[in-house]
């Protein structure tokens, strides 16, 4: 898939992760601060498993990466975080093709456990939705 295939206002993101490399590309909406929004996949062979749907590990992927992005929008500076919960129910398949786009929303960030949830979606349907708590790592 061309980058003329990706939706106006997101831009490719340099994820610096080979994991990232593999499971992508991934591309970044930002509200009108500069701050993270959206994250976006377009799905790809690679993405699906043997049925031809987005496997569900490819969607937990996606939903994990936007969780890390949105964290580190609201902390606004670099922070280190390691995955202590992760949650998903699959609502609906992705399909080879199909834009996905991940919004969190950060229910509560403390000073050493974070609580958000995720929800991906295609053409504005909600297709997985997941929760996760976050412990911030002290360097």
């Amino acid at each position: 898939m061309s980058d003329k295939n990706i939706p106006e206002g997101f831009e490719l993101l340099d994820r610096n992760s080979p994991f990232s490399d593999l499971t992508g590309p991934y591309y970044e909406k930002r509200d009108a601060n500069g701050k993270h929004e959206v994250l976006g996949v377009r799905l790809r062979h690679e993405h699906l498993n043997k049925l031809r749907v987005a496997h569900g590990g490819t969607m937990m992927t996606i939903a994990d990466n936007a969780f890390g992005d949105a964290i580190l929008a609201h902390f606004g500076k670099p922070t280190s975080f390691v995955t202590v919960s992760f949650s998903g129910e699959f609502l609906a398949a992705g399909k080879e093709g199909d834009w996905v786009e991940g919004r969190v929303t950060i229910n509560r960030a403390g000073r050493r456990l974070i609580f958000a949830k995720c929800a991906l979606t295609i053409e504005g349907k909600n297709v997985f939705n997941a929760s996760g708590v976050f412990s911030v790592v002290e360097k």
